[in-house]
């Protein structure tokens, strides 16, 4: 799944929050609880811990940047989870109008010929819950946005209690 959005903010204020992506990633949105760089950065073989709730489904996850680019007008990070079910890239570039920020998530074993047997197993069978795409693809249109109004305004979202965002029946309004 793939989500990116046009903000009319300097491309060098994207690059601020990259820089500081540990601290901003709690404050970018109201599920997000958790950013430990376990290794200290965001480079090739950098360690990653990341921790949101969305609607009562704790998302726990570490693993290792496997791609890292940076130039004066785009970046790129890749994350593959320790499991190597998950691949999260954040990419940003510089336009005419600002910059665009591209959020992109693949889950699923990526092997050809026992990978899509494995999916189905997992994704429709063991962990039906977990997996609900929609849940996951509109997280990431709600993070972009969080996204664009902060780079835009300045303005982070109110954070939430956790004992709220543990409450799946109680849906949470952002």
């Amino acid at each position: 799944m793939q989500e990116q959005i046009d903000i009319e903010a300097p491309f060098e204020r994207l690059l601020w929050w990259v820089d500081h992506f540990e601290g901003e990633f709690v404050r970018w949105s109201p599920y997000h609880l958790a950013c430990q760089l376990l290794t200290g950065g965001i480079g090739v073989g950098d360690k990653v811990r990341f921790r949101e709730i969305v609607m009562g489904l704790d998302y726990d996850v570490t693993g290792t940047i496997i791609r890292s680019e940076r130039d004066d007008d785009r970046f790129r990070f890749d994350f593959e989870s320790d499991r190597k079910m998950a691949v999260i890239t954040f990419e940003g570039w510089r336009t005419g109008q600002g910059c665009r920020f591209c959020h992109t998530e693949a889950f699923g074993m990526r092997a050809p010929v026992i990978g899509p047997f494995m999916n189905f197993l997992i994704f429709k069978v063991l962990f039906r819950k977990k997996c609900d795409w929609q849940l996951i693809r509109d997280d990431m249109i709600l993070d972009n946005r969080l996204l664009a109004g902060i780079l835009t305004s300045g303005i982070y979202p109110e954070r939430i209690p956790v004992e709220d965002l543990m409450d799946p029946s109680r849906k949470v309004q952002v």
